[in-house]
């Protein structure tokens, strides 16, 4: 008996853990983008209270990155690398997540959100 719920609580834990959603589902989630009048792509990528990016003019040149609300003592928040030209969406210090590297990568370059920085970076 001890062993068949010592089963039935692993059982609950793994189907929890499953069910998290991870920073770049969540993003994705949250990502709306508009076409203005003059075919200018803008996107923006939310996620609860404490993440809000902007991108204006996606794929243009002189796209703007704007971070609205990141916050680092929240659930996520936001760094850029320099490297790949990416926004990286963490985790922050408040999150819960099972695992502390589940981080999104957004591309200002075409819009696309992806699971690595090498997939952002060679924008397919």
């Amino acid at each position: 008996m001890k062993l068949l719920i010592f089963i039935l609580i692993i059982l609950a834990f793994q189907t929890g853990c499953i069910a998290e959603e991870s920073t770049y589902d969540l993003i994705l989630k949250g990502k709306k983008c508009e076409e203005g009048s003059n075919q200018q792509l803008d996107c923006s990528y939310k996620i609860g209270k404490d993440f809000w990016l902007s991108v204006a003019g996606v794929g243009i040149p002189d796209a703007g990155v704007t971070f609205m609300k990141s916050d680092f003592n929240g659930e996520y928040y936001g760094t850029y690398g320099v490297l790949h030209g990416c926004v990286i969406v963490k985790p922050g210090t408040k999150n819960k997540t099972i695992n502390p590297v589940d981080f999104a990568f957004v591309s200002p370059k075409n819009g696309k959100v992806y699971k690595d920085w090498q997939s952002c970076q060679a924008g397919y």
